[in-house]
C-alpha cells in the first residue's frame, strides 16, 4: 500500500514537472515541414556545408587584401564583401540570434562540421583521442580566445583589414580540424570555440529549446538512445554529441540544437520548442562559475565602449581616463592596444568594484566575489541587450553598402570612388533617432527580464540586487538616447 502511494506521489511530481516544462510552449515538430526538415538525413549537415563554402569563399576573397592607398581602413571594411558580411552583418546577427533563439547558430556552424569530420577520420585511423580536461570544460581557453580576438580588434583592426579576417577565418577552420582530430566528443564546441561562452551566456533565455514532452515517458524508456555512449558515432540519430542527457535538459547553455536527439528518441518524446523568453522551468545558478563571471565582466566593458562609439561625447568621456594616463607610461593615447586594455580590463574592474560594493552594502552578499557571482547572470541580460542595440546601429550603417559590395566584392574601386567623392556614400537603412528608440526599448525590456532573473535565481536577495542592475540599464539607456538626441 505504501509503495503504491509512493508511486502515485512520484507520478504527480513528474507530471507537475512536465506541465511546468511545457507551459507556454509550441512544439515546432507538430508542423509537418519542420518535422520533415529536422528528421531529414541532410539536417544539419547540408546547412553546415553551405556555411563552410561561404567561409572558404570569404577567406579566399580577402586573402592579402589591404585598403588602397589614401582610403581609410574603416571605409574599406564597408566596401569589401568579406568585412561587410563577417563584421557588419553576420556578427550583429549572431548576437541577435543568440539572445532570441539560444545556440541556434551552432546548428549550422561550419566549424562543428569540420571538427565532426576530422574526429571521425581520427577514429577510423585508430588514433587514441583525448578527452577535454576540467579546465577546458570550464571554458578557460574559450575566455582567453575571446579576449585575444577583442584585443586584435582594438589593436590590429582585425575587423577592418580583410587580410587579417582571412587569417581569422582560416584559423578557425584549421583549429576546428586539429581539435577534432586530437580530441573526442565535440571538443571544439565545448572547449575551444572563441564565441562559445558568448553564445552560452547570451542564449540562456533563448526561445528555441529542445526539451522532453513527458517526464514519465522518458523514465519508462528502455533504449535511452539519445544518451547512450555506444550510439554516439552514428551520422544520424546518434546520442547527444555534447555529452548531455537530453531527457534532463533544463538549460540552453550547452545544447547546440543539432537535432540528433530528436531523431534518436524512439518514444518520440523529445520536442523542438518555441517558448516564451527566459522560461521559468529552466535552472538558474545562484552563483555563476568564475570563467563565466570573468567573461561577463569583460564583455560589460566592451559593450559599454561599443555603445559610446555611436555618440561622440560619450566616446570622449569613456576614453578620457586612458588618454590622460597613457602618456605617463610613454604610450600613445590613441594606441588601439591601450584602448583594448582599458575597455576589457581596467574599466570592467572599476565598474564591477562599484557594482559589487552596492551589493555588499545592501547585505545581499558577504564577500565581493560572492556579490559579483550573484549579480553576473541577471546583469548579463542588460549587457546582451546593449550588444543587440549596437548590432542594430552597425547593421543599419553598414547594410547600405551591400549592393556595392556585391557588384565589387573586393571593394577597392568602390572605396576609392567613395573616398574621393565621385560616388555618394550610401544612406543608413534607418535614421539614428529610430535606431536610438529601438535601443532604448531593448534595454527597458532587458531590465524587466534581468530583475525577473534575479528574483528566480536569488528570491531572497532579488530586491537588493535591483539597484546595480537598474543603474547599468539606466546608463545604457542614457547613452542610447544620446544617439538620437545629441549625436
Amino acid at each position: 500500500m505504501n509503495t503504491q502511494k509512493s508511486d502515485i506521489i512520484k507520478t504527480d511530481k513528474t507530471d507537475a514537472a512536465t506541465e511546468l516544462h511545457n507551459r507556454g510552449t509550441i512544439n515546432l515538430l507538430q508542423f509537418r515541414p519542420v518535422r520533415a526538415l529536422v528528421h531529414w538525413a541532410g539536417f544539419p549537415y547540408v546547412f553546415q556545408a553551405a556555411t563552410l563554402i561561404i567561409f572558404i569563399v570569404l577567406a579566399t576573397l580577402s586573402w592579402q587584401q589591404f585598403a588602397p592607398e589614401g582610403v581609410s581602413d574603416k571605409l574599406f571594411a564597408k566596401t569589401h564583401l568579406t568585412q561587410l558580411i563577417v563584421w557588419g552583418l553576420w556578427w550583429p546577427a549572431m548576437i541577435w540570434v543568440a539572445v532570441l533563439l539560444g545556440r541556434a547558430w551552432c546548428t549550422i556552424c561550419p566549424m562543428e562540421l569540420v571538427a565532426n569530420i576530422t574526429e571521425r577520420i581520427s577514429q577510423r585511423l585508430g588514433v587514441r583521442q583525448a578527452r577535454l580536461g576540467s579546465w577546458l570544460r570550464a571554458g578557460i581557453l574559450i575566455l582567453l580566445l575571446y579576449v585575444l580576438i577583442q584585443m586584435l580588434v582594438a589593436g590590429a583592426h582585425l575587423h577592418r583589414v580583410p587580410a587579417y579576417t582571412s587569417f581569422f577565418l582560416i584559423g578557425l577552420l584549421s583549429t576546428a580540424a586539429i581539435v577534432g582530430f586530437v580530441f573526442k566528443d565535440r571538443a571544439f564546441c565545448r572547449g575551444f570555440c572563441p564565441v562559445g561562452m558568448l553564445l552560452a551566456t547570451y542564449g540562456r533565455g533563448g526561445m528555441l529549446a529542445i526539451r522532453h514532452e513527458s517526464t514519465n515517458r522518458c523514465a519508462d524508456c528502455t533504449g535511452h538512445h539519445c544518451a547512450l555512449d555506444c550510439n554516439r558515432t552514428q551520422w544520424q540519430g546518434r546520442s547527444c554529441p555534447s555529452l548531455l542527457n537530453p531527457a534532463k535538459l533544463d538549460s540552453n547553455r550547452d545544447c547546440l540544437v543539432c537535432g540528433q536527439c530528436l531523431k534518436a528518441c524512439e518514444p518520440d518524446n523529445m520536442q523542438l520548442q518555441l517558448r516564451r523568453p527566459f522560461h521559468p522551468a529552466d535552472t538558474r545558478e545562484e552563483l555563476v562559475a568564475w570563467p563565466v563571471l570573468l567573461f561577463i565582466m569583460m564583455v560589460s566593458g566592451f559593450v559599454t565602449y561599443e555603445l559610446c562609439t555611436e555618440w561622440a561625447a560619450a566616446k570622449t568621456a569613456f576614453l578620457w581616463t586612458p588618454k590622460q594616463i597613457a602618456p605617463v607610461f610613454g604610450l600613445d593615447p590613441g594606441n588601439g592596444w591601450v584602448k583594448g586594455i582599458w575597455t576589457l580590463f581596467v574599466f570592467p574592474v572599476l565598474l564591477w568594484l562599484a557594482l559589487g560594493t552596492m551589493v555588499l552594502v545592501s547585505g545581499a552578499a558577504k564577500t565581493l566575489s560572492e556579490a559579483w557571482r550573484r549579480l553576473a547572470l541577471p546583469l548579463v541580460v542588460v549587457i546582451a541587450a546593449g550588444h543587440m542595440a549596437k548590432g542594430v546601429a552597425k547593421f543599419t550603417s553598414w547594410g547600405g553598402y551591400l549592393p556595392g559590395a556585391l557588384r565589387d566584392p573586393r571593394g577597392a574601386d568602390t572605396a576609392i570612388n567613395l573616398s574621393d567623392g565621385s560616388t555618394q556614400l550610401p544612406a543608413a537603412l534607418l535614421s539614428m533617432p529610430w535606431v536610438s528608440s529601438i535601443a532604448v526599448a531593448l534595454i527597458v525590456v532587458a531590465a524587466f527580464f534581468a530583475l525577473r532573473e534575479a528574483r528566480l535565481a536569488n528570491p531572497e536577495r532579488a530586491g537588493r540586487l535591483a539597484i546595480p542592475i537598474l543603474m547599468v540599464a539606466a546608463c545604457f539607456g542614457v547613452i542610447s538616447l544620446g544617439w538620437g538626441l545629441w549625436a
